[in-house]
């Protein structure tokens, strides 16, 4: 019978605890294995652009493949769900907006993950406003107008979001409540733009990656922004909070790994990611549409989220938002 002796089960826990330490000790991620990233943005749109650039500079960042996953729809719950029920090993990884943990556990009657307790955050990458466009057949081109012909002809101007508490949605009540106006929301499972370019919709709420193309190609005008200070890809276009101090509502993107993943792997990602918001060619890249880089601990993100939740949850039962 084979008996282990007290060194030989030294040398066999010093081994296995090799495989945990050689996340932070080595550039290469384990045995050259690729990475899925997975994005719950329809291709093209929104988060999609940034996850593939994100994605290439991880893979140099951690010498192995990264591929970009889409899964979009149901509030971006599909695409969340897939990483939540994922093996905690660093090698599938959700990027998102905070939308699947900050608005859809209050609008949906039933979630297949826990937005608390399935995954993990691991940074926020960066953040942005979105631009409050109009079709070209839409006789206004400022805010100002939009309002005044909604207060002449309440729920007769439609504007189109990404459904039912998307951050089109949602900012748009924002407004509504603030302008004291009334219009008609027409909800899109996929990007409204052509309908928007093609003047069946009258208004619409883009973020800068899919906007600012469209307004500098003269097929859409842009009517204010939703940041905090005016956008440097378009200075002459005015926040919303000029015309209503304190309507200002940011979109930000972050990384998250699923529930259980070694806290060696969450440390490695992070330092990545730090690395890739320090590359002026990021920088420009996000800048060039209206964006900023994040850099939070995963600590700073979680605080952000809980907070973020309770005013989305707040906002959705005031309005009585709901998805089946």
């Amino acid at each position: 019978m084979f008996t282990m002796t007290p060194h030989r089960r030294r040398c066999l826990a010093l081994l296995a605890a090799l495989p945990a330490a050689g996340w932070t000790q080595t550039a290469a991620w384990p045995a050259g294995q690729p990475i899925k990233i997975v994005t719950p943005s329809p291709v093209g749109v929104g988060s999609d652009t940034f996850a593939r650039l994100y994605g290439e500079r991880l893979g140099h960042e951690l010498k192995t493949a990264v591929l970009v996953e889409n899964r979009p729809g149901a509030s971006s719950t599909l695409g969340t769900d897939a990483v939540a029920k994922s093996a905690p090993n660093g090698l599938t990884l959700l990027f998102s907006t905070s939308l699947p943990f900050t608005t859809a556990p209050y609008l949906l009657p039933r979630l297949p993950y826990n937005a608390q307790k399935d995954l993990l955050p691991v940074a926020q990458l960066y953040r942005g406003g979105s631009f409050i466009v109009a079709s070209q057949s839409f006789p206004g081109r400022m805010l100002k107008d939009l309002v005044a012909a909604a207060k002449l002809a309440p729920d007769k101007i439609n504007y189109a979001s990404y459904g039912p508490g998307s951050t089109a949605h949602l900012g748009m009540e924002m407004l509504q409540d603030a302008a004291g106006i009334q219009l008609s929301h027409i909800p899109y499972k996929q990007s409204p733009l052509p309908d928007l370019m093609g003047g069946l919709i009258q208004i619409g709420w883009e973020p800068p990656v899919s906007a600012l193309p469209n307004i500098k190609a003269g097929k859409l005008k842009a009517l204010a922004y939703s940041g905090d200070q005016r956008s440097p890809a378009l200075p002459d276009v005015p926040t919303l909070s000029e015309l209503y101090p304190g309507v200002v509502l940011f979109t930000w993107v972050g990384l998250w790994a699923p529930a259980g993943t070694p806290e060696a792997v969450i440390q490695r990602l992070q330092k990545a990611l730090l690395a890739i918001n320090h590359d002026p060619e990021i920088a420009k890249a996000l800048a060039d549409v209206g964006n900023e880089p994040m850099q939070t601990t995963p600590a700073q993100m979680a605080q952000t989220l809980e907070q973020e939740a309770k005013s989305m949850s707040a906002l959705i039962k005031a309005k009585h938002i709901t998805m089946n």
